[in-house]
């Protein structure tokens, strides 16, 4: 792969475009968003990385898009689908779309985008989220058929959740130049990748859809939060995230800024590497993990830590996934069973355990909580050795790696899939990219849950599945998250539910 950025020079691509193009810009004409950590592609099937996912929306579309308002799937690039049986759907495309380099949107697009995703010698990271598709058919130029392995409740829910890419590009250009050069039907396009730097995006004004207000989107790579906040209080940037609970006085007495908050699709927890991929640990032993669950007293970091800012949860389901259990209760602190616990485990005197821990780049307050987690861990015997990482793709591609364990901040959205299987299938199911943890029982329910279309049977299987997990104490579970945004007072912007930044849908603020 070609990797002049990486020497420090800007990547320029040029679809349609000139460099002079970046040149024009005015601060009136473009929206300025930060993120704490550059991307690891611009393949978005590739990527793990919720950066990674927010800027696709920008440059791809899919099939299907959630209505932010009333959270139902509603038609995009595709206009309409139905079931032919209980394992063939039908699938009707938008016509008159081009692609950015001009290329016609059609059904062999479709095709090529899935069949590149299921093929398991790419090992993409996406394949997991359809692996229930067996075969994508032609019927012709704007109509498709998917083939499924079974009954596939999920398959409305999945289109929101991959980008259609080319059948030229897959064809002629390959996955290499794929990660470097975007080539999407969306609202935007790729200007200039100045790695762990910038993104500067172009307004398609060919687009099919609604047109964007501003012309321009630079997505500043700003580490710092103290940085991202001092841009943001001084006309630098418009939009950050993640801003630290501490930190939202700050910026809504400021003047120039405001903070909106929503709860959004996502759990976090801290995952143990109890299926051993890093090697032999004290998380092995399910003692340990109940131990570590019952250390923590969630409800005093959400209030005191998070000011509210958090929904406690049982395991790592989040609130807003269909299949949530909200009978099943979480955790409660209890240092001196978790003291005993460790003791019948063997270690009597307290065990070491080291932490890796991830930059805030979602979870607002990440920093402070993980102060707090280790401390009430601390008083329950566990000696925590602290190893922050602060580059988030590096931090994604060791846990793919299985380099992350024993012990590991983390938090999953959900692809916009509003569905508890879209956690557990990529993050407890056995061999997945991401999952620390293994046990065949949870296997099965989760096969089970994305083989059947009686939702009512699906829910009982994930009550199942839920209550196997807090009993294994599959992972340290903490809360749904809400996200804290920043937003400059010269737009309007809205915090979305799924944290999937849509930054073609911000407009200048109404004096």
């Amino acid at each position: 792969m070609v990797r002049a950025a990486a020497l420090g020079c800007a990547l320029l691509l040029t679809i349609g475009l000139l460099p002079v193009a970046a040149q024009a810009q005015t601060k009136e004409d473009t929206l300025v968003y930060a993120l704490q950590s550059d991307i690891d592609t611009w393949d978005p099937p590739g990527s793990v990385l919720r950066e990674a996912i927010i800027l696709g929306y920008h440059v791809f579309d899919h099939l299907a898009v959630r209505d932010l308002k009333t959270r139902k799937v509603i038609p995009n690039l595709a206009i309409s689908w139905k079931t032919i049986d209980d394992t063939t759907w039908e699938v009707k495309l938008r016509q008159g779309v081009k692609f950015h380099d001009g290329t016609p949107f059609t059904s062999k697009d479709v095709k090529a985008t899935f069949d590149r995703v299921l093929d398991p010698v790419k090992k993409m990271i996406a394949r997991g989220n359809h692996a229930k598709i067996k075969t994508v058919e032609i019927v012709d130029d704007y109509t498709v058929r998917f083939k499924t392995d079974g009954p596939y409740p999920l398959f409305v829910e999945r289109m929101t959740a991959q980008v259609m890419e080319s059948e030229k590009v897959i064809r002629e250009k390959g996955d290499e130049w794929m990660q470097e050069h975007p080539v999407g039907t969306g609202p935007y396009k790729l200007v200039k990748w100045a790695r762990k730097q910038e993104h500067l995006l172009v307004r398609n004004d060919d687009y099919w859809g609604p047109k964007p207000y501003y012309k321009y989107v630079r997505v500043r790579i700003i580490p710092e939060q103290a940085t991202q906040i001092a841009e943001l209080l001084s006309g630098g940037v418009d939009v950050i995230k993640a801003v630290p609970p501490d930190q939202m006085d700050v910026i809504n007495k400021s003047g120039a800024a405001r903070t909106s908050t929503s709860p959004i699709l996502r759990t976090a927890f801290i995952e143990f590497d109890s299926a051993a991929r890093g090697g032999p640990n004290p998380f092995t032993d399910r003692r340990v993990r109940v131990a570590a669950n019952l250390a923590a007293d969630h409800d005093a970091i959400i209030k005191h830590v998070l000011n509210g800012l958090g929904d406690r949860v049982a395991t790592a389901v989040n609130p807003m996934a269909f299949g949530w259990d909200a009978s099943l209760k979480p955790y409660k602190q209890d240092t001196e069973r978790a003291r005993k616990l460790l003791a019948e485990a063997g270690f009597p005197n307290g065990v070491d355990v080291l932490f890796n821990e991830a930059p805030p780049t979602v979870e607002p307050g990440t920093q402070q909580t993980n102060d707090a987690i280790v401390a009430d861990m601390t008083k329950a015997g566990f000696r925590v050795k602290r190893n922050y990482i602060g580059d988030n793709t590096v931090v994604v591609a060791r846990a793919k790696e299985g380099k992350l364990g024993p012990m590991m901040n983390w938090s999953w959205g959900y692809y916009s899939v509003f569905d508890t299987d879209a956690i557990l299938y990529d993050m407890f199911k056995c061999g997945e990219f991401y999952s620390y943890y293994c046990n065949k029982e949870l296997d099965d329910l989760i096969i089970s849950g994305r083989s059947t279309l009686d939702q009512k049977r699906r829910a009982e299987i994930y009550v199942k599945a839920q209550k196997l997990m807090f009993d294994d104490a599959a992972a340290l579970f903490k809360w749904g998250l809400r996200g804290v945004w920043g937003v400059s007072n010269r737009i309007e912007y809205s915090a979305p539910p799924d944290e999937v930044d849509r930054m073609f849908l911000a407009t200048p603020r109404k004096k």
